[in-house]
């Protein structure tokens, strides 16, 4: 969505970010129930979006006012994981957000004075913002999920022992700087996998059960998975989506053994200090600081990614002096996403030049999937970002190479994960080029040396109810705030017409395959 200042100031005030709660003793048939699904990435911005139009909570707009909601607050979230601490973005692939939502200026439009529960699904990854609706009009596509997995009914839960036992832990959740303490977080929730079916959904599902999504986000624009997937369906068939402005950055992540033996040979090209693989650090845990940060190749992880050249790969690929190197078992696991993940199709475009080279010049390379896995290299489909970072752990454990492609929301839980960002042709997605810690990994993207990101973008389903429409709209602008969005691994592009310390200077306008520029 273009939006200048001045655009961006009235979209402020007439429909901004979305919010939601309640405990499951307060949720009954007057409650809104709406269902976002898709990528991964903006799951913490979506949620946070959500939460400024739940009553009680403080925020501030894209001009940097302050905003208070009138009422109590009552915002809840509704977890898969049990993971303590862990909140939406680094919790699970289902959860979920309810709250009444009553903005202080009205900008909800229809939610205004609801009780709601945001259903949010991120499983399969980004495709499924419109996977559904594209079954549900009849398309016959192997590539295409006939059901999604979304947080069970909230009504009740707590007294049916859908969530984990005892009472909501209570947290503090910030917005845009601003901490609101006393939402309740509940873990463990129950899911319920549901089956799409084809015809108008009731008028009456909005306030029982969901039987399809709204809507939700795509790391990248529909075009790119209609190519990748050979999906016949126009996104004009079952609804719209717009840019929002919004830049996702990807970076290569590798398991410890091979992330020491990427400093052994940039130790060796005098690229890096020779101190930097020197007692007490192993394969098992190497130095980790940004002075000593490795550099992978992009053709290296081409190499292993592509489907034709797979068969020809072991671990001297690395520059290792076999294919079994001592400390490791000579195995390489390579960690993708599955065919609908945004972050797969990311992967693509920045490896395989797939969909962008395919038509009369050719170029496109495919990927390698789960079934071209050989001796020396296993190839795992993860449904989530999550099963990439524990299949890179646990190939550490395995003293084994692993390589994966990880937005870069994502950074390392020390003393949990076991792996680790390594440079991309030679800059860092997570350290600034003096080496220091880059805490929102996105510095050199935003100054456009680092050119692996790729723009958001959010769809609307044509079957929508006026609320979800809403929901979407709210959400869409909160994005382009810059205090909702200054999350790691995200940045603003300079079309969104915002200022603000997370505002990039390039943009790739809506167009995956063209340079940012």
């Amino acid at each position: 969505m273009k939006l200048n200042r001045i655009a961006l100031a009235a979209a402020a005030l007439a429909c901004a970010p979305a919010a939601f709660a309640l405990t499951p003793g307060q949720i009954d048939g007057t409650t809104a129930r709406l269902w976002l699904s898709g990528a991964s990435a903006p799951t913490a911005s979506v949620y946070k979006g959500v939460l400024t139009l739940c009553q009680g909570m403080t925020y501030k707009d894209a001009q940097g006012a302050t905003h208070t909601n009138p009422g109590a607050r009552d915002a809840h979230l509704y977890l898969e994981a049990t993971n303590a601490g862990r909140l939406p973005g680094a919790a699970g692939d289902r959860m979920a957000y309810t709250c009444t939502v009553n903005t202080d200026d009205g900008r909800a439009g229809s939610l205004e004075g609801k009780k709601v529960v945001v259903f949010h699904t991120v499983e399969g990854g980004s495709f499924n913002y419109v996977t559904p609706h594209i079954s549900i009009l009849g398309e016959v596509n192997p590539n295409l999920p006939g059901n999604l997995r979304r947080t069970s009914n909230i009504e009740g839960l707590a007294a049916a022992g859908q969530c984990a036992a005892g009472a909501a832990e209570s947290v503090t959740i910030e917005l845009s700087g601003l901490n609101n303490p006393g939402v309740g977080v509940y873990r463990g929730c129950a899911t319920t996998l549901q089956t799409f079916t084809a015809g108008q959904a009731l008028r009456a599902n909005v306030f029982a059960a969901p039987d399809r999504p709204e809507g939700g986000f795509s790391d990248t624009e529909y075009v790119i998975n209609k190519l990748n997937l050979d999906v016949a369906t126009d996104i004009s068939a079952i609804g719209g989506e717009v840019p929002t402005n919004i830049g996702q950055v990807f970076g290569p992540a590798v398991s410890y053994p091979l992330y020491y033996q990427l400093q052994q040979n940039d130790i060796a090209a005098g690229k890096i200090a020779a101190t930097c693989d020197d007692a007490p650090f192993t394969a098992a845990s190497p130095n980790l600081t940004g002075a000593c940060q490795p550099n992978l190749a992009a053709s290296t992880y081409t190499a292993i990614a592509n489907v034709d050249n797979i068969a020809y790969v072991d671990a001297t690929l690395f520059g290792a002096a076999s294919a079994t190197p001592p400390g490791t078992s000579g195995k390489i696991q390579l960690e993708r996403r599955a065919i609908t993940s945004g972050t797969q199709s990311a992967s693509n475009l920045r490896f395989l030049n797939k969909p962008c080279a395919t038509g009369t010049a050719q170029g496109a390379l495919n990927p390698a999937r789960t079934a071209n896995s050989t001796a020396r290299v296993d190839v795992a489909e993860n449904s989530s970002t999550g099963g990439v970072k524990t299949g890179l752990t646990n190939a550490t454990n395995a003293g084994e190479f692993g390589l994966g492609w990880v937005s870069m929301e994502n950074v390392p839980v020390a003393g949990t994960d076991k792996w680790a960002f390594t440079k991309l042709d030679g800059v860092s997605p997570n350290f600034t080029t003096t080496g220091a810690v880059d805490a929102k990994q996105r510095a050199n993207a935003m100054d456009g040396t680092y050119t692996a990101w790729y723009e958001l973008v959010a769809f609307t389903a044509a079957t929508a109810f006026p609320e979800g429409v809403d929901l979407i709209a709210s959400v869409n602008t909160s994005l382009g705030n810059p205090g909702i969005t200054d999350l790691t691994g995200l940045f603003i592009t300079p079309v969104a017409g915002v200022t603000g310390g997370n505002v990039g200077k390039t943009a790739r306008i809506g167009n995956s395959c063209q340079p940012a520029f």
